[in-house]
């Protein structure tokens, strides 16, 4: 099958191409001078980019719902596949140093960096940010790449296990514990305090942070709802801050939703309320009575 046939093959099950310089893994500064963000779909394009380099490497943008398991070697690939034996079934193709590339379909709501390197050996790609190189392409020394399991449409790839998913995004975070209630323990009124300190983290969030910081904390305010948290209330106090942050709403809902769904299967770990220091004058202890009384 010829590169061509390749490409455009790539671009019907909806993935966007780029050009990649004769046995290299960088894209052809002539004819894609922005790189990726030249990356395309349209056949006309595609066929005349190839027409100009028939010998030109193939690589794939992932559209960003889509999460691409750059694994760099075997052995990592090993272990992943060990600790999520669900890899098996996804799309994925052999690299030249025996790594893999494995195509997986993020949950609605979520997205992920392409920074991150939360697992030893593997990088973050596609997500419609970072692309991969492709079968047919080899390399100046001849090795090149090819599909293990093939890959489909993107809406078709299995999605990412939950369990591997939740090492890739960031840990929630613990329980403020300047939040103090006289109830202690996991009273309404604490529950209720946590709640509007998490919300309070979103709020204030830059742009660029938005979606992952309320993935975080809808994790953790999902943490709370064994302790007797409302679902409703948790949803829409964190939809109302992601909200005033920019985030659109229905971004925002569906993010919340999956972070407290996925909090509520880790109850979060509650110490027990500190108590306020006590007053140090004879004035100030008094004081404090009375609004104990009032």
């Amino acid at each position: 099958m010829r590169p061509i046939e390749h490409v455009l093959g790539y671009a019907r099950l909806g993935y966007a191409v780029l050009p990649l310089l004769p046995g290299e893994k960088r894209p052809h500064p002539r004819l894609v001078p922005h790189g990726l963000k030249e990356a395309s779909r349209d056949p006309a394009t595609l066929e005349a980019w190839w027409r100009a380099c028939p010998e030109c490497g193939v690589g794939i943008l992932a559209p960003e719902g889509v999460l691409v398991l750059d694994v760099d070697q075997g052995e990592a690939w090993e272990a992943l596949r060990r600790d999520f034996p669900e890899l098996e079934a996804a799309p994925r193709q052999r690299t030249p140093k025996e790594g893999r590339h494995v195509f997986l379909r993020l949950p609605e709501g979520v997205k992920l960096s392409a920074s991150v390197r939360a697992l030893e050996g593997v990088d973050l790609r596609g997500m419609g940010r970072a692309y991969v190189v492709a079968a047919p392409t080899r390399l100046k020394d001849g090795r090149g790449y090819e599909w293990e399991v093939p890959l489909v449409r993107p809406e078709e790839l299995p999605l990412v296990p939950q369990p591997l998913l939740l090492k890739l995004l960031p840990p929630p975070p613990p329980p403020p514990r300047s939040v103090w209630t006289p109830e202690g323990g996991t009273s309404p009124k604490r529950l209720q305090a946590l709640l509007q300190a998490y919300a309070a983290q979103v709020a204030r969030t830059p742009e660029g942070q938005r979606h992952n910081t309320l993935i975080r904390y809808a994790v953790a305010a999902g943490g709370l709802l064994p302790h007797g948290l409302d679902p409703r209330e948790a949803e829409e106090a964190l939809v109302a801050a992601a909200m005033s942050a920019g985030l659109p709403e229905a971004e925002a809902r569906a993010a919340a939703r999956w972070g407290l769904e996925v909090g509520a299967s880790r109850p979060l770990v509650l110490e027990p309320s500190p108590k306020p220091p006590e007053p140090r004058t004879y004035r100030a202890r008094v004081y404090a009575r009375m609004r104990r009384w009032a």
